[in-house]
């Protein structure tokens, strides 16, 4: 009985493994490129965190350019004495374009260095308030007040703060770099 079960075990051991499917290789293949990409989306979606990106980064530098109006002397909307100071005012400069300079990511913040440039737009004769107005000289705002017109092209370094809550990418401060 021993030599009868003995044989039987020799038998099955080499019955089932030959009756057994055999692993298709292009099957492999495609999980292992299907692998690859899902590494690579995540890895896009993990950048994507650590840093804004860059469409965002020129929308704010665009708002930021966009945000140099002029007011009245005095400050004050005289037919609206409870809007902001600006709020309906002349746009001071024509945006030109953009360049992300650096990104320095640390975390839920980021600093993202850029350079700006921009043209003056006709005066308005009033003051210039927001936006780039600490970058320009006296000189050219007091000039802009009298309607000269700075006709070379102008560049702004700015460091832009960016901080990440449940919504996204914010800006939260631009300052001279």
């Amino acid at each position: 009985m021993n030599i009868r079960r003995t044989i039987l075990l020799l038998l099955a051991s080499i019955i089932v493994p030959a009756c057994s499917e055999k692993p298709d290789p292009d099957a492999k293949a495609n999980d292992r490129n299907e692998n690859i990409a899902a590494e690579s989306e995540s890895e896009r979606a993990e950048e994507m965190e650590v840093k804004p990106p860059q469409d965002i980064i020129a929308e704010d530098c665009v708002a930021f350019v966009r945000a140099t109006k002029t007011v009245p002397a005095n400050g004050a909307n005289l037919e609206c004495p409870q809007c902001p100071p600006g709020a309906d005012g002349a746009e001071v400069l024509k945006f030109n374009d953009i360049r992300i300079d650096r990104v320095v990511p640390s975390g839920a913040t980021c600093q993202v260095d850029v350079t700006i440039r921009a043209t003056f737009n006709p005066s308005t004769r009033k003051d210039i308030t927001g936006g780039l107005t600490a970058w320009m000289s006296p000189e050219q705002r007091a000039g802009y007040l009298r309607g000269e017109i700075p006709a070379a092209l102008q560049v702004y370094n700015v460091k832009v703060i960016y901080r990440r809550d449940r919504r996204g990418w914010r800006a939260v401060d631009f300052d001279r770099r």
